[in-house]
């Protein structure tokens, strides 16, 4: 996507480490907002394909670029959802409402979280991550993982309580609050 020579360098630079920044969140944000992670996908890339066409659109500072791309996501999910009402013959698709700033915000939230807890998640040792991913992504019970990995649960137990004691040590401290909730709603 970053490779085109009729882009100018700086602008692709800038473009890809906003991309490697910010792509994962962006895609969690706009799943949010669409129900469909492919879809969401596609928003997103569709976006810095824009930002690399229209380098006149491209932010200054790393803290506009960064609302500019979240408002630019919203917008393509707001076209995207309009379209599909469109085309849609289901009336669950026609009775399309766009979301109120504060559910704009709470999916803002919800996908720098995620970021910062799958960011950690991958820092930590290998067997702890993959039992917690599947956990927590995949809503898998200890059972489950147990049966799946052919281990007692007595070691998905302790690898979760592992993998919990060292995210809690990697995570900033203010982000240890929505760590502790967000565990508690999605581990059982």
């Amino acid at each position: 996507m970053f490779e085109d020579s009729l882009i100018p360098s700086e602008v692709t630079k800038s473009a890809k480490d906003l991309f490697l920044l910010y792509y994962g969140k962006l895609c969690v944000f706009a799943k949010h907002l669409l129900g469909d992670g492919e879809q969401a996908e596609d928003v997103v890339q569709d976006v810095f394909v824009k930002l690399c066409e229209q380098p006149e659109m491209f932010p200054d500072k790393q803290v506009e670029a960064k609302r500019y791309l979240y408002v630019a996501v919203r917008n393509e999910c707001y076209k995207v959802l309009r379209h599909e009402k469109v085309v849609s013959e289901y009336h669950y698709r026609n009775d399309i409402k766009e979301s109120t700033e504060p559910e704009i915000i709470n999916n803002i939230i919800h996908a720098e979280v995620m970021g910062e807890l799958n960011k950690a998640i991958e820092a930590l040792p290998q067997g702890c991550a993959l039992i917690l991913k599947k956990g927590i992504f995949d809503g898998m019970s200890n059972q489950m993982i147990a049966n799946e990995l052919n281990l007692s649960i007595n070691t998905v137990k302790s690898q979760k309580q592992r993998a919990i004691s060292l995210l809690k040590a990697r995570l900033s401290p203010d982000m240890q609050p929505f760590l502790v909730v967000f565990l508690i709603y999605m581990i059982d």
